[in-house]
């Protein structure tokens, strides 16, 4: 039964997976190819088109060559690295696609200089439900400390570190600090980096178009407000999830309970979904950066979505004189950082040595 649900699972995820990767092109704004800035009318031409259809092939192929190599290793592996291969041979695709179509968008991209830039003074609401997110995460981490520092002394030498479906432990390790704190910390970093992003992309720069009369920037201004309430309400949900799995697997370990609460597989269930679904809400309602609720027209983008010389293969922002530090992303749903601004990159780099070396510096 519970190889049965994994594999419905997998074969879900990749599903979603990769209808987002197809539906990307589809919502970017009007003059943006894969990540170039091509102006507006050749973005709606027959070329545009010829290229999003083949990209709408590859990542079907893609699809259809991951669900093939998840059927392959579930034979012959675990479940575990079945549906680490079939996301991969995905992901792998649809890196190898968009590298392709971005240097076929840049053929079509003009020689001219980029469109001179237009800016709005007008001051951002604030974003109530992120500054809410943030601090119950920062509530729900160090209650998470807390609770592990007044029953560490009760831990016996060999601790749960997974957990079937049923809740019951299934892997023990030795204790030690990485797996006494790391879910813990896990619970406070995870959900002040979710709730952080969402105050940043609150306030983040506007991506509006010049002479259009101000319709681009109340729908940038809707999107990133949907955009930051989507984060806050994952930090929400990331932080209830991790402190209820960190205390209950707490309570496993002392012998206070046979196993985890039935509500960490309900959350863990609920992120999943509130991720997908909060994406493609996005892609659908709103289009990157509000593309659907902009009226048509020939306005041109300006800023930084504008200029070509900013962004390496239309993913990365890098511009030092640029004093934000999110960014709307070219291709794709949200926002992403500037790469040139060292506070974003500082950030981005502690994030990191928390996540990834932090398990290694605590065993």
């Amino acid at each position: 039964m519970e190889e049965q649900l994994l594999s419905a699972l997998t074969i879900g995820v990749m599903l979603v997976v990769s209808g987002l990767f197809l539906l990307a092109p589809r919502v970017a704004r009007r003059g943006l190819l894969f990540g170039v800035y091509v102006g507006e009318e050749v973005a709606a031409g027959e070329r545009a088109r010829r290229l999003a259809s083949a990209w709408a092939r590859s990542i079907l192929t893609w699809t259809i060559l991951g669900l093939g190599l998840y059927a392959v290793v579930a034979r012959r592996g675990s479940a575990l690295s079945a549906y680490v291969a079939g996301l991969l041979c995905l992901l792998f695709g649809y890196i190898v696609q968009y590298v392709r179509s971005y240097r076929a968008a840049l053929a079509m991209a003009p020689a001219s200089p980029p469109p001179f830039a237009a800016a709005y003074l007008a001051p951002s609401p604030r974003p109530v439900m992120a500054y809410v997110a943030l601090g119950t995460s920062v509530i729900a981490g160090t209650a998470a400390l807390g609770y592990t520092w007044i029953h560490v002394a009760e831990l016996p030498a060999q601790l749960p570190v997974h957990f079937g479906l049923s809740g019951r432990p299934d892997a023990y390790r030795p204790a030690s600090l990485g797996t006494i704190w790391m879910l813990p910390l896990l619970t406070l970093v995870m959900g002040v980096a979710l709730s952080g992003t969402a105050v940043l992309v609150a306030h983040a720069k506007r991506a509006v178009r010049r002479g259009d009369e101000g319709r681009s920037l109340a729908a940038q201004e809707r999107f990133r407000g949907a955009t930051s309430a989507f984060l806050a309400l994952a930090a929400l949900v990331t932080s209830l999830q991790l402190f209820v799995l960190s205390v209950g697997s707490l309570r496993v370990a002392t012998g206070a309970a046979d196993a985890l609460p039935p509500l960490v597989p309900v959350l863990t269930v609920l992120l999943l979904g509130l991720a997908v679904g909060g994406s493609g809400f996005l892609a659908l309602r709103y289009g990157q950066g509000g593309a659907r609720l902009e009226a048509p027209g020939g306005a041109p983008l300006t800023n930084g979505l504008a200029d070509n010389r900013r962004w390496a293969l239309g993913m990365f922002y890098f511009d030092p004189q640029d004093p934000s530090i999110f960014v709307e992303k070219r291709f794709g749903i949200g926002y992403t950082l500037n790469f040139g601004n060292w506070k974003a990159v500082v950030g981005l780099l502690l994030f990191l040595l928390l996540i990834v070396l932090g398990p290694l510096l605590l065993d």
